[in-house]
C-alpha cells in the first residue's frame, strides 16, 4: 500500500494516481511489479497448482491392523474416487470394453483392499456396489435398459448399506470392535 501525498489516502502499490483525488504518482518500478493484486493473482494459482498435485497423488490405503480415522479417511476416500469414476463411465453416451475394464478393475481394486476388521462389512457393500455397476453398464451397453435398471436398483441398495455402515464405523471410533 503507498499513501497519496496530496490527500493522506491510501492506495493499491499498482495505481498509478489516486483514486480519491487524481494526483499521478512518481513511477517506482520495483514497486509496482508487487502490488497487492499480482500477489493475490501469484497466491491463487500457486494454491491451484498445489492443489491439483495433491489431488493427483495415489490413494493410499486403509492400514489394515488397526481401526482408527486415518483409515476410515483413506477409505471413504477411496470409496469415492471409484464412485466418481464408475458414474462417469456410466454418463458416457457410448460404454466400449474399455469403460467395463475399467470398472472390473475398480472391483478387483476393491476386492484386493486390506481394510480393517471394522470396514470389512463396508468393503463387502462396496465389492458388491462396484460388481452390480459393472452389470449396469454391460446391459446398458447391449440395450437392456429394462435389466440394467434392475441392477441400478441394486446399486442404489448396496450404496445405502454401504453409507450406513460408514456412518455405524464413524460413530464408534476409535473404539470399533
Amino acid at each position: 500500500m503507498k499513501r497519496c501525498k496530496e490527500c493522506g489516502k491510501l492506495t493499491d502499490n499498482g495505481d498509478q494516481r489516486c483514486p480519491t483525488c487524481g494526483s499521478p504518482f512518481p513511477y517506482n518500478p520495483w514497486l509496482s511489479i508487487f502490488s497487492e493484486t499480482r500477489i493475490f493473482l501469484i497466491l491463487l494459482v500457486l494454491g491451484l497448482v498445489a492443489w491439483r498435485v495433491y489431488e493427483s497423488l495415489p490413494l493410499l490405503p486403509p492400514d489394515p491392523t488397526v481401526c482408527s480415522q486415518t483409515s476410515y479417511n483413506r477409505f471413504k476416500k477411496i470409496v469415492v474416487h471409484a464412485h466418481t469414476k464408475a458414474t462417469d463411465i456410466l454418463a458416457e453416451n457410448y460404454i466400449s470394453s474399455k469403460h467395463l475394464s475399467e470398472i472390473i478393475r475398480l472391483k478387483r481394486d476393491a476386492e484386493a483392499l486390506p481394510v480393517p476388521a471394522c470396514l470389512e462389512p463396508a468393503k463387502a457393500d462396496f465389492v458388491n456396489y462396484l460388481d452390480s455397476l459393472y452389470y449396469t453398464a454391460v446391459m446398458s451397453a447391449w440395450d437392456g435398459y429394462e435389466y440394467a435398471t434392475l441392477y441400478v436398483e441394486s446399486a442404489a441398495s448396496y450404496l445405502q448399506s454401504l453409507n450406513a455402515k460408514m456412518d455405524a464405523v464413524k460413530a464408534c471410533l476409535p473404539n470399533c470392535p
